[in-house]
């Protein structure tokens, strides 16, 4: 019955994705689309207008190329009041607009994966990236973390956002439908 009423609640939104020129991004679509039973509108991310995301219930920002600050247009995120999901380059950006720091990882990681522990339960998950949330932003919390301390799940402690360090709709990733499920549920 519940899943009934998520999924009724899932059909009556418009889902944009904030694509960031990357080749996830479709995957990130199909992923969505399985969870939610709603095919989300794909926007290239220099087309994204603030004047559309209020009719919007839900914006994800994709993964992409470069560090949050060669993305600038996403500053006004922080002034919307409806869910965003930020995944992996997608949550460097919720993290910095919010006054946290981006940095270069230990080691650049690129199709491996991880394990992180996610609400009691361990899980392997697909990592590409060479930058990562070296200071979280005091609005976040951090809800996982992989083996050696990484942000891997943030949460704002008060507005519906959440950001992914990895990448849930990888086919390396164990169950990314919970992780997409979890972000629509906020």
């Amino acid at each position: 019955m519940i899943f009934a009423v998520i999924s009724f609640i899932y059909l009556q939104m418009k889902i944009i994705i904030s694509d960031n020129n990357d080749s996830f991004t479709h995957n990130l679509a199909h992923l969505v689309f399985r969870v939610s039973g709603f095919e989300p509108e794909v926007i290239p991310w220099m087309k994204l207008e603030q004047s559309k995301l209020p009719e919007a219930g839900h914006l994800f920002i994709s993964p992409g190329p470069g560090c949050p600050a060669e993305y600038p247009l996403y500053s006004f995120i922080t002034a919307l009041h409806i869910p965003v999901t930020g995944i992996c380059l997608g949550m460097q950006i919720l993290n910095e607009i919010h006054g946290g720091q981006t940095m270069r990882a230990p080691e650049p990681v690129h199709g491996k994966t991880d394990t992180i522990i996610w609400q009691n339960n361990s899980y392997t998950v697909a990592r590409y990236h060479s930058l990562y949330c070296g200071s979280v932003a005091e609005c976040f919390d951090i809800t996982a973390e992989n083996t050696e301390g990484l942000p891997m799940i943030i949460r704002h402690k008060t507005k519906p956002f959440t950001g992914f360090q990895f990448h849930p709709e990888s086919f390396l990733t164990e169950k990314g439908e919970e992780f997409i499920r979890y972000a629509l549920a906020k």
